[in-house]
């Protein structure tokens, strides 16, 4: 995934572009409000950030630095949920990144950024996997916040 990563972190203004687009309607107004602001690209920078980090990482870095990626992911989606977002909103947030992605694939092939097809699609297969592994660390920070301030409660 070293070619991609470095795709989408040298268009990374493309790939929030594309986001923010994919937002609307998907996410709620409250939290659309809170993603159009620098957090929002933050968010963006964040993930890509750790994609490269991820890309780079000799294998037996790896394990380390996807542990540390997972912890990130959610200890934020944890502070959002005591903020009051919805969960659907949160993992909406990080999926629909999945999505701005393959448009930025598409805006790359057209001038020919791309690696071959063969391996763009290798690729964004482990792309895949490390999306899911943050919306699942997002899921059980998310849940853990939520079940702390219900027992406070």
């Amino acid at each position: 995934m070293k070619q991609l990563a470095f795709i989408f972190r040298d268009r990374r203004d493309q790939l929030y572009s594309h986001w923010l687009g994919l937002l609307k309607d998907r996410v709620g107004d409250e939290y659309l409000e809170v993603l159009e602001s620098p957090i929002g690209a933050r968010l963006v920078k964040l993930v890509v950030e750790e994609l490269v980090v991820v890309a780079q990482a000799e294998a037996y870095e790896l394990p380390q630095a996807l542990r540390r990626v997972e912890l990130s992911a959610s200890e934020e989606a944890a502070r959002r949920a005591r903020l009051g977002f919805e969960l659907n909103d949160v993992l909406a947030g990080l999926q629909l990144i999945r999505s701005a992605m393959w448009r930025v694939l598409g805006d790359a092939l057209a001038v020919g950024d791309l690696p071959a097809a063969g391996e763009t699609m290798d690729e964004m297969c482990e792309v895949d996997e490390f999306l899911d592994r943050l919306v699942r660390a997002e899921v059980r920070g998310y849940l853990k916040a939520a079940d702390e301030q219900a027992g406070g409660e």
